[in-house]
């Protein structure tokens, strides 16, 4: 793997809850894999609270080879976003908001073979200490999977290994050292805490 690949504003409800305008297309930006830690159940992931209010984002992630998905999963895109407010307003890059260690979550990435319905047609959600905070359908997003690729590859080289986290739908809200989450994907079931 060579980055992660992130859309931003790729479902219209959450751009609308973050009172962001309309985009033509989704926003996109890198996270290095130094940030990627991918969950095991029962984990408990260290996070900088000290830096500020930490926000999750649920995401549908693939991984690429030769330009192909042959995994998806399930993920957080976790945003500092205090920071994030405080550089947008100034006009400046917010990356730092999106590359603290362990700010990239993802689980065990499955064969699209093991999503019965189709992963695009299966519901992903985010459960925090027993409450749905997150739930959505890819097939909901604005830009599709061979878009997302399309486009992607327009801006970037694209390497084999490569993760792209497709976007967030309506419900992104913060995390409190302690909680415990539960991301669902089809097969995927993760169980996991944050300290």
């Amino acid at each position: 793997m060579d980055k992660i690949i992130c859309l931003g504003k790729n479902y219209a409800d959450h751009a609308a809850e973050m009172k962001d305008a309309p985009v033509e297309k989704p926003l996109l930006f890198i996270k290095p894999p130094s940030v990627l830690k991918e969950i095991k159940k029962g984990n408990s992931i260290d996070l900088p609270w000290e830096r500020g209010a930490i926000h999750f984002e649920t995401e549908v992630v693939f991984k690429l080879y030769k330009k192909n998905i042959i995994a998806v999963g399930v993920g957080l895109d976790l945003t500092l976003r205090d920071l994030q407010k405080e550089l947008k307003e100034k006009g400046h890059p917010w990356e730092r908001a999106k590359t603290f260690k362990n700010s990239c979550l993802i689980s065990e990435l499955k064969s699209t073979k093991d999503f019965p319905l189709g992963w695009e047609k299966t519901p992903f959600s985010l459960l925090v200490n027993g409450e749905k905070r997150q739930e959505a359908l890819f097939n909901q997003a604005i830009m599709r999977a061979d878009e997302i690729i399309h486009y992607a590859n327009e801006n970037f080289p694209l390497c084999d290994g490569d993760l792209i986290f497709t976007g967030t739908p309506a419900g992104v809200g913060p995390l409190k050292s302690g909680d415990q989450l539960t991301l669902k994907f089809g097969p995927i079931d993760l169980s996991f805490g944050v300290i």
